[in-house]
């Protein structure tokens, strides 16, 4: 079976993600925060992604979450709205489905830490790429006894 390349809608007055991290901690809850232009009639059958960079196609995508659909878009502003990117559940088990504040969504799973570059992207009904997020990767916390302790001649320290 043939996949389809990306079919992407054009940038300029697309979806735009907001508050995107260089780097989001494995096995927890990732919002992804972003804004429809004035206009857009979302749709149940949208969803956000998170897909390598260079992903070519919309089957490549490593997990995804339905999109929320306002109430009201009537008044033609732009819709800023969320989803959340479930990591596992404290048993270990990955999430399930879940009542949120957009409606049922779909349990998603994240990808492990690596140097592996990730974005995400909005998918709309008809399958284009409505918009796309700055890269960011998936990494561990850093152990406290990486900080430096820096002696002042004074006496004083400073944890860096």
């Amino acid at each position: 079976m043939e996949e389809s390349p990306l079919s992407r809608a054009p940038s300029r007055g697309g979806v735009n993600f907001l508050n995107v991290a260089r780097t989001y901690i494995p096995n927890t809850k990732v919002e992804c925060h972003y804004t429809l232009p004035p206009g857009t009639m979302p749709s149940a059958s949208d969803w956000i992604g998170i897909f390598k960079v260079e992903a070519a196609c919309v089957r490549d995508y490593h997990t995804f979450v339905w999109s929320s659909v306002p109430e009201s878009t009537t008044d033609g502003s732009p819709i800023h709205t969320s989803v959340q990117f479930q990591g596992t559940r404290e048993d270990g088990k990955l999430g399930e489905r879940s009542q949120g504040s957009g409606g049922l969504k779909e349990a998603s799973y994240l990808p492990k830490p690596g140097a592996q570059l990730y974005q995400f992207r909005y998918v709309n009904r008809q399958g284009q790429v409505c918009g796309q997020s700055p890269p960011f990767q998936f990494r561990e916390p850093r152990p406290m006894d990486e900080l430096v302790t820096l002696e002042e001649a004074d006496g004083g320290s400073d944890i860096l």
